[in-house]
């Protein structure tokens, strides 16, 4: 049986669906207080998700395209979804380090 006439068989689009949703949890729950115990942690967390779901979403359209499509647009959207979450967490790190940093040039001033 050729790999071509198997349905549901490209695993990498799903692994780069599951990190770029995983990414996005990791964010949200800022939206709670648990999160704000430890913020570098959950940016963290998401960043590397984010890392994983890029090539992963990459691998899952090459092999989208040997398997007559399948699983094209849930690579696509976990590339997407990566690079939106990998945008929002180095925004994030760049503005904690602002932040600080304009603090301390405060503390400093003062």
């Amino acid at each position: 049986m050729s790999e071509a006439v198997l349905p549901g068989r490209n695993r990498a689009a799903k692994v780069s669906a599951f990190f770029a949703a995983g990414s996005f949890a990791f964010m949200a729950n800022f939206a709670g207080p648990i999160a704000w115990l430890n913020p570098p942690i959950f940016v963290g967390l998401a960043l590397l998700c984010a890392l994983i779901a890029i090539p992963a979403g990459h691998v899952g359209r090459f092999r989208a395209r040997r398997l007559s499509g399948d699983g094209k647009g849930i690579a696509l959207a976990g590339i997407l979804g990566g690079w939106v979450m990998l945008l929002v967490c180095l925004t994030a790190i760049a503005t904690a380090v602002g932040l600080i940093t304009g603090l301390a040039l405060l503390v400093d001033a003062a």
